[in-house]
């Protein structure tokens, strides 16, 4: 999950038009994490196409800001137009306050348009549904796929190559860390990051496994998810991760420590291009990405494989029941994950689209356009990243941590993961 947020919240208020020769401005209320500086620019690009509407924007901390200002808003029936939503748990969480968009979607952009969405992308929007519902609930803004940030300067000057296998990435952090950087900086005490770096760690050994064991028809005990476990550990174990990194946070800590170049390597995704495109302060120590470039997670022990593409929907949007009501919020939410609201969020690297036929425009340099080539060639193959019941998720947390911190064996950590999924899943 991403973390790259501005502080603070920023409320765009609707004009009062005091003239009685014109009515008041439609208004279209959004809520979301999403960076303030990109929304606005999408809020722009709209509102220019659209005269006469207006957007306010209420922007929220992720966590837990944004999340109690949903479960209060939904309590008391006043949740805003527009809701910023991941794909599985949280939609889930908010269905019934939300409205299917199947057939306005058909309506916008044809009959087939799921078929525009990336295949990840278009199994996570049905993630968590109940069987037989085959009603999209959140429509994706935009895509990402997981990855290793390195420092190349870094790594030129330590004369490290990008690790092909197990060995060479320990031989990498070691002289990292005998360089006096942080090796492969892992912020431990954020779930969504040990959750990502484990989802690496399992398609290596078996694509797919942990989609089937999340929906009950393999189990979290299976020989190839308790070889991950392991590896999991022997990344703490061999000095792959820095020191201290039960108790460190990715953001805003490890992105920083990157950004500043006291970091060899990092667990992201593709949205760390968007570094380069933020407004000062933000950007003060990245002017260009082509001081960082990317690569898998090579096979780990027991492993004969790289990791694949991993990511999916890296933010989405629903329609609340109450937004249904007003026809400019269905055509808000079009534009900016489909439209020309959209384009803007491109523009400024903030990820990859989640629909076909998009790409940045404007001023990007040849090795982001490499980056971002190489990203979007991989995003048709990516695994899935996401959970649909939120108590396996926070089970897996829980047996992440306990395994790095020593308290628990990987296969008793799997399985409690088990009998959680079992649980969640009425078995």
């Amino acid at each position: 999950m991403r973390k790259l947020l501005v502080l603070g919240a920023a409320l765009l208020g609707a004009s009062v038009l005091t003239s009685v020769a014109f009515a008041a401005d439609k208004t279209v209320n959004v809520w979301s994490w999403f960076i303030q500086s990109t929304m606005q620019k999408s809020i722009d690009a709209y509102e220019k196409a659209h005269p006469g509407v207006k957007v306010t924007y209420t922007y929220y901390n992720y966590s837990p800001e944004y999340i109690t200002a949903l479960k209060a808003a939904a309590a008391s029936d006043s949740l805003p137009d527009v809701i910023g939503l991941q794909p599985g748990s949280l939609t889930q969480q908010y269905r019934g306050y939300l409205a299917a968009i199947n057939d306005l979607a058909a309506k916008e952009w044809g009959k087939d348009w799921a078929e525009k969405v990336f295949p990840v992308n278009r199994k996570q929007m049905l993630m968590g549904n109940p069987t037989g519902d085959a009603n999209y609930y959140i429509i994706p803004q935009e895509s990402q796929v997981l990855c290793i940030w390195y420092n190349r300067k870094t790594f030129e000057k330590l004369g490290i190559s990008v690790p092909k296998n197990y060995d060479e990435l320990k031989a990498a952090a070691k002289k990292l860390s005998d360089g006096g950087f942080l090796p492969l900086f892992q912020g431990a005490a954020d779930g969504w990051q040990n959750e990502n770096v484990f989802l690496m760690l399992a398609n290596q050994f078996a694509p797919g496994l942990t989609d089937k064991a999340q929906a009950g028809q393999a189990p979290w005990t299976s020989p190839e998810l308790v070889a991950a476990m392991k590896a999991w550990k022997g990344l703490f174990d061999d000095g792959i991760f820095q020191k201290g990194a039960l108790g460190a946070h990715a953001y805003p800590t490890g992105a920083q420590l990157f950004a500043q170049g006291k970091v060899g390597m990092m667990a992201l995704g593709s949205w760390w291009m968007q570094e380069s495109k933020f407004p000062p302060p933000l950007s003060q120590y990245i002017q260009n990405m082509d001081g960082f470039d990317f690569f898998y997670l090579p096979p780990v022990t027991g492993s004969k494989t790289a990791s694949p593409p991993v990511g999916g929907v890296d933010i989405g949007y629903g329609l609340t029941k109450n937004g249904a009501k007003n026809p400019d919020a269905w055509s808000f939410l079009a534009s900016l994950t489909n439209g020309e609201a959209l384009q803007q969020s491109l523009n400024d690297l903030n990820d990859l689209p989640a629909f076909v036929g998009h790409e940045p425009k404007g001023e990007v340099s040849d090795h982001v356009k490499d980056l971002y080539n190489r990203f979007m060639a991989d995003l048709p193959k990516a695994e899935n990243q996401r959970f649909a019941i939120p108590a396996i998720g926070e089970a897996l947390d829980n047996a992440l941590a306990g395994v790095a911190g020593g308290n628990v064996e990987p296969e008793a950590a799997l399985k409690a993961v088990q009998a959680a999924t079992d649980k969640a899943l009425g078995k």
